[in-house]
């Protein structure tokens, strides 16, 4: 995959963090595009395989890829997204850089959650690592709270994963836990045939709660830093995303219009607001 590749990929599949990117320092620029680039990588691994052996095989490539590059001497496959990793091993660790792949073999076991907590817990070790390794990535590891950090990776991961409710729904990784099913009397395997919407918006209930509140406690802490706005700032686009779910959870919700998308984050940069 080319530079110039990866870059078009980001701008259609994840153009949020890709439009915050742009406003980094040209020296870390490259390395959170490339750090976004493996985010990419890993969530189509686990969500497009329908197979789980090709989709294990895909992440363990991915983990033996980003071990090589901390080998003595390196190893650099050839990859868009490894090379540009390769410049980051200054900056983030191996141990702090694995758990963001670690976690994405659970959901090739189509492991429905158990409960809000589990969620949770699969939220931080993916959405909320990434804030913490773009902060690193832009020299700008210390400069908010964790308690700031952990709560703008989860309004970015739970608005996430209930945006993307009909895909993980039929890979059995809908963000509703175990209880919440139950509770309506409902099950995984109705999820992952698209039925019972009444019920699973009634499930999802809490879960989308807990997206405005890690929202709203987000909110709280602005304005940001400027030195964190390309790192982070994209998760201050929740809301907007929260507020275009459509009631129907098998339903794919709206994007946000491009030019707005362009005015908020370029206001957020220049304000920290």
């Amino acid at each position: 995959m080319m530079v110039k590749e990866i870059d078009s990929l980001l701008q259609a599949a994840d153009p949020d963090r890709y439009l915050c990117a742009l406003f980094a320092q040209p020296e870390h620029r490259a390395g959170l595009l490339a750090l976004y680039g493996l985010n990419h990588e890993l969530g189509r691994a686990a969500d497009s395989s329908s197979e789980s052996l090709i989709g294990e095989m895909k992440l363990t490539w991915w983990r033996d890829a980003v071990a090589d590059l901390y080998a003595d001497p390196p190893k650099v496959r050839r990859h868009d997204v490894t090379e540009g990793l390769a410049a980051l091993t200054d900056r983030i660790s191996l141990a702090d850089l694995t758990p963001l792949i670690e976690a994405r073999f659970d959901d090739l076991s189509a492991r429905p959650f158990t409960d809000i907590d589990d969620l949770l817990a699969y939220v931080d070790a993916t959405a909320g690592r990434l804030v913490s390794l773009a902060l690193a990535v832009v020299g700008a590891r210390d400069a908010l709270a964790p308690e700031t950090v952990q709560v703008a990776g989860r309004a970015w991961g739970l608005t996430g994963l209930l945006r993307a409710f009909p895909i993980r729904a039929q890979i059995g990784r809908a963000p509703i836990g175990g209880d919440a099913l139950a509770a309506v009397d409902a099950t995984p395997a109705m999820m992952a045939q698209g039925l019972g919407a009444e019920k699973i918006a009634q499930a999802r209930v809490g879960i989308v709660e807990a997206a405005k509140a890690a929202c709203a406690r987000l909110e709280a802490a602005r304005p940001l830093p400027a030195d964190v706005v390309p790192a982070m700032g994209y998760c201050l686009l929740a809301p907007t995303h929260l507020r275009r779910l459509p009631d129907n959870p098998y339903a794919l919700a709206p994007d946000i219009n491009p030019l707005a998308r362009r005015l908020r984050l370029t206001w957020l940069a220049l304000t920290g607001r």
